[in-house]
């Protein structure tokens, strides 16, 4: 790259922004459909069989700054439960448009927002009969109004609204996921294979999906689901029509789900896929087993 510009310092972020960008994603997807093309016409590869796998990288992500979905499920409904007792015993006796709810109608992030809009108007009429009123004993009740007003106010602005927004924008992130780093949302929490210490460990990773042939690599994708179940069916459908096989799809039991394998019925393909337990169904012990429901 440095020679190629002729010697001219390029960042790390200008060359992660040109690789990630999304005319490079045609790029790529080109060069993968030309470089099939003439491996075909070096007759390198058949484009007979397709055989796919996957493996899980881990990446270079905050392993400590995670997000889990149980937890966020767990604390969300607090949280609603915690603004629907702060309105009642707080806001409603002090305020004089008191805002009609059923018992435990919950508030969504709008209406405390409203809630606030509000606490601003009561606040901006204190103000006013606080300057225009000549009667301590008034003031003194009205002072009191208000900075009990102000509390409220600031406890929705720094407390509520704040945690509204992110427990919203965590479940935009999680979209179908149970995990994510804060310091790359596009990442999932996995189990990666044991190190030396034979230590399995759940790390922020993706997974790769790799197409080959012969045993050149013709497609690649990546996807932030952990396992190898869900992605068959999109790593197919996301293959350009060059690279397509004629015949067969090869790949292991990790795959091989209902729905992976009804999903290759429906096409021209014949799947070349082991179910979860077809290995445990050629053993001696099983076929003799009492648990086996063909005995």
């Amino acid at each position: 790259m440095h020679w190629l510009t002729g010697q001219t310092f390029v960042s790390y972020r200008t060359i992660n922004r040109f690789r990630v960008s999304e005319i490079i994603k045609e790029i790529i997807r080109d060069l993968y459909c030309t470089f099939s093309i003439r491996l075909k016409q070096e007759k390198l590869i058949e484009g007979q069989s397709l055989f796919i796998n996957g493996t899980k990288f881990e990446v270079n992500a905050n392993k400590y700054r995670f997000v889990w979905k149980k937890a966020v499920d767990r604390f969300y409904p607090r949280l609603k439960q915690k603004e629907v007792q702060y309105y009642k015993q707080e806001i409603e006796p002090l305020i004089d448009q008191s805002v009609e709810r059923d018992n435990n109608q919950e508030f969504s992030k709008e209406e405390i927002i409203e809630l606030h809009n509000l606490l601003e108007e009561e606040l901006a009429k204190a103000e006013t009969e606080i300057t225009s009123s000549n009667d301590k004993k008034a003031l003194s009740r009205l002072k009191k109004k208000r900075r009990s007003l102000k509390k409220h106010r600031n406890r929705l602005r720094n407390d509520f609204i704040p945690r509204e927004q992110k427990y919203e924008d965590y479940y935009e992130t999680f979209d179908g996921r149970n995990s994510f780093s804060k310091t790359d949302k596009d990442t999932t929490f996995m189990r990666m294979k044991d190190n030396h210490m034979m230590n399995g460990q759940l790390k922020p990773g993706y997974n790769i999906q790799i197409a080959t042939e012969n045993p050149f690599v013709l497609h690649t994708q990546i996807y932030p689901n952990p396992t190898d179940t869900k992605t068959l069916t999109p790593f197919l459908d996301s293959l350009p029509e060059v690279i397509k096989p004629s015949s067969y799809i090869v790949a292991d039991a990790g795959y091989g789900s209902h729905e992976n394998l009804e999903f290759l019925e429906q096409f021209r393909w014949t799947g070349l896929v082991k179910y979860g337990i077809y290995e445990k169904e050629q053993k001696k012990k099983y076929i003799k087993s009492d648990k086996n429901l063909d005995n």
